[in-house]
């Protein structure tokens, strides 16, 4: 509904949606003003593309129906918008005369009544028929997005990409908070204190690099500091967490500081915690 908002507000004809469950088409086509239909042949038959906007793990059930309808969908555009399945999912679509593709937007949405309003900043990308990129990249940059091409056979990492700098992120601010809980901080004061590290750590990296944006004692090779750190996290999922992630950053650190030394910080990424360290 999200994609429906944002396209019928651009003046891009919208035909209406078609859900399993009948509140839900009703309250999308209310939202979007367009019509709702009681079934799916019903709404193919009035469209000419189809936006398959369902949870990943139900677009190939969505596609089997409309294939197993022996429809003539010759020039239909069908299209779904998962982040980590590519267009192999619509199989055997060569028989139904349709073309297919994938379109992911490369952003967080999280209010399904406000984020139509965030969807014009996605970058997106696409892959799948050549006849389908082709007319949804016409439409979609002709609304001003940057779009990708992107090959099949990389979707799923692409998509790891993805969760990692937006979801992952997330567990990584909790990780942090929950540390900070620890030492007698609130929740709210908590976000407050790490509000201006996150923000401007990633206005740095977006600006400069991942390179120049890196500081802390891992860039500075401080050993002590991160003997310290790990001593205080040994045994916790923070620990695991913080290894994993500064053995990241230290081969980030040597790019950016080919001259300092850094294999004793190296050495105690890999070793478990002992009071040897």
């Amino acid at each position: 509904m999200t994609l429906g908002k944002y396209l019928s507000e651009a003046h891009i004809p919208v035909t209406g949606f078609y859900s399993r469950t009948k509140e839900s088409a009703a309250w999308a086509a209310a939202f979007t003003k367009t019509a709702v239909f009681d079934g799916l042949k019903e709404l193919i038959t009035a469209s000419d593309t189809l936006f398959i906007t369902t949870p990943d793990g139900v677009i190939a059930d969505v596609w089997d129906c409309i294939a197993a309808m022996d429809m003539d969908l010759s020039g239909y555009k069908i299209c779904h918008f998962s982040g980590s399945l590519s267009s192999n999912v619509f199989s055997g679509i060569e028989r139904t005369k349709a073309c297919g593709c994938s379109i992911h937007p490369m952003y967080a949405f999280s209010d399904k009544e406000t984020s139509w309003l965030q969807f014009q900043k996605a970058y997106l990308t696409m892959e799948g028929s050549e006849k389908a990129v082709a007319v949804m990249r016409s439409l979609f940059e002709g609304l001003g997005h940057t779009v990708y091409g992107l090959d099949s056979a990389d979707k799923v990492k692409y998509h790891a990409a993805a969760v990692l700098a937006s979801n992952a992120v997330v567990g990584l601010f909790y990780s942090a908070q929950q540390l900070l809980s620890e030492c007698g901080f609130a929740e709210e004061e908590s976000r407050k204190l790490l509000a201006p590290l996150i923000t401007e750590n990633v206005s740095s990296i977006v600006k400069n690099g991942c390179a120049k944006a890196l500081t802390g004692p891992v860039e500075r090779a401080d050993v002590q500091t991160v003997k310290n750190h790990l001593a205080a996290l040994q045994g916790s999922d923070e620990e695991a967490v913080y290894r994993s992630i500064s053995k990241k950053l230290t081969a980030l650190a040597k790019c950016r500081n080919p001259q300092r030394d850094y294999t004793a910080l190296e050495r105690i990424m890999d070793e478990k915690y002992s009071t040897d360290l």
